[in-house]
């Protein structure tokens, strides 16, 4: 029996390179589990079970509220927005020039964006599999990296005679090396985390176009808010005439004014902020599913549902703290901009509110994935966020640094690759592209900015998908390792083996 299942699973972990980790197994040397075994009654190995989703709609308060807030914004916007803005342009119309646009032309550099944003989605689609087989080296190629390139603005900056740089460069390098040496023991656990969250998603690629989605419904709720802020700004102002020049008029901003526009930045940050969460949350879950039912059907659509649904409510709630925090940060950077005595203390401020903005927006990624994979409530899941970061909380903020670094680097390549497609695109269309400028110099440098802010936006949205899973991968690890053990063994037994390198100890 269990011999018979022990060479069966040697003969198919050959086949994939993993034979010499199932040996160790054999031989005992792995032979503690990777947390608590949970024994069934006739003796064998059974998988820890799941904790199941929450029923019913989480921070019901939060999801009304919301609710409420999207949809008056966009009643405003639509109605008094949209009909400021034709009062604006009906004024303006006889005054307006009627220069000529080359539509011609304009129809090419969109034919050339669609081109390069086709192009930059092959490249993306294939960085999946680059993490999957290089993932260790990419890791240790950015730490490289990030000593190389403070080691060369040292150089330069002892060249141009920049001494305090240059030594301010040298101390960077310092710390970026001790990192380095460090962290090398933590590299292939990081690695491994990062395999197994790329094979997540390669199996729920669905997860990818929930993101791209988000995109276009964040440009939409842009629009809404800025048709909103027109519409405020329009019965807000008034036009007072100068008593002693009747052609002279003078713009009046009421009272009511800024703290309408202050309200409006908290709602325009909340609606980005939940767009965004809810591709985390969508995501989450189609890696949970992956992780613990990968026989499951419909599994983005199933996530995205509940994303929208019952756990809008705790996106909704995480989010809401997010967006009043920008939008002190801007009311303390418009301060700054002032010349009276308080901008010193509004520059403090806004420093504060960035560092306060960035825990709580790090903390919420990890709250996030608890609502995504167990349905948890906002508070809850912050609850077991803190219980994961009293458990291993610098192993999960070291995992993130070197993989986020990767991440990062890797959409920097992609997008340079496509700045170079794009500068290609006049030479390799021939004389296409020549009613659109006669400076080819000038035509392949603009084509190299497009491909690359194309390509970077779509890499973005790439890393941010493995980011997301990256992030549930680690959560899924601490709560229920034998799932993945039962369910994707080659994948268990690479982690399980990188985390005790790094650690010796179990997860």
């Amino acid at each position: 029996g269990k011999k018979k299942i022990l060479a069966c699973k040697r003969a198919s972990l050959q086949m994939q390179g993993y034979a010499q980790t199932y040996g160790d197994v054999e031989k005992g040397h792995l032979a503690a589990p990777l947390t608590q075994n949970y024994q069934t009654s006739d003796g064998g190995q059974a998988q820890q079970p799941r904790r199941e989703q929450s029923s019913g709609f989480r921070d019901p308060v939060f999801l009304l509220l919301f609710l409420a807030t999207a949809a008056g914004c966009t009643a405003y916007g639509l109605t008094s927005g949209l009909s400021a803005i034709q009062d604006v342009t009906s004024d303006s119309s006889d005054s307006s020039s009627s220069a000529d646009i080359d539509s011609e032309s304009v129809k090419k550099i969109a034919i050339m964006g669609v081109v390069l944003a086709a192009v930059a989605s092959i490249m993306t689609s294939g960085v999946l599999g680059f993490l999957m087989r290089n993932a260790e080296g990419l890791i240790r190629t950015t730490l490289v990296m990030n000593i190389f390139l403070t080691g060369l603005f040292a150089l330069l900056a002892f060249a141009n005679g920049l001494i305090w740089v240059a030594f301010v460069c040298l101390l960077f390098t310092l710390l970026n090396w001790c990192y380095m040496r460090a962290v090398q023991s933590r590299i292939p656990f990081a690695s491994a985390n990062l395999k197994v969250a790329c094979a997540a998603v390669k199996e729920h690629w669905g997860v990818v176009f929930v993101s791209y989605a988000a995109v276009v419904k964040g440009v939409l709720w842009g629009a809404v808010v800025f048709l909103c802020a027109v519409g405020a700004y329009n019965a807000n102002t008034t036009q007072q005439t100068d008593e002693y020049d009747s052609s002279t008029t003078t713009t009046v901003v009421s009272d009511n004014f800024y703290t309408v526009m202050f309200l409006l930045c908290i709602a325009g940050n909340w609606g980005q902020e939940v767009i965004k969460n809810v591709s985390h949350v969508t995501t989450a879950g189609a890696v949970a599913s992956w992780w613990y039912d990968p026989a499951r059907s419909s599994v983005v659509s199933g996530a995205y549902c509940r994303a929208t649904t019952t756990s809008l409510g705790s996106v909704a709630f995480g989010s809401l703290i997010v967006a009043f925090i920008q939008a002190l940060k801007s009311a303390a950077e418009r301060a700054e901009r002032s010349n009276d005595g308080a901008a010193f203390f509004a520059c403090i401020a806004r420093c504060l509110l960035q560092c306060l903005q960035d825990v709580v927006e790090y903390f919420n990624r990890w709250a996030f994935v608890y609502v995504g994979v167990y349905g948890d409530s906002f508070i809850q899941s912050g609850k077991a966020v803190m219980r994961l970061f009293k458990e291993r909380g610098w192993t999960a903020i070291i995992n993130d640094s070197l993989i986020q670094r990767t991440l990062s680097l890797l959409a920097l390549a992609v997008a340079c690759a496509g700045a170079g497609v794009g500068a290609l695109l006049p030479w390799m269309t021939g004389t296409y592209l020549d009613s659109v400028s006669t400076d080819g110099s000038a035509l392949a440098y603009g084509l190299a900015c497009l491909g690359f802010v194309v390509s970077l936006v779509l890499s973005l949205i790439m890393v941010s998908v493995v980011d997301s899973a990256v992030a549930t991968v680690f959560v899924c690890a601490a709560e229920a390792p034998q799932a993945l053990e039962q369910n994707h063994p080659a994948h268990f037994y690479d982690f399980v083996s990188a985390w005790r390198k790094a650690h010796q100890i179990q997860f």
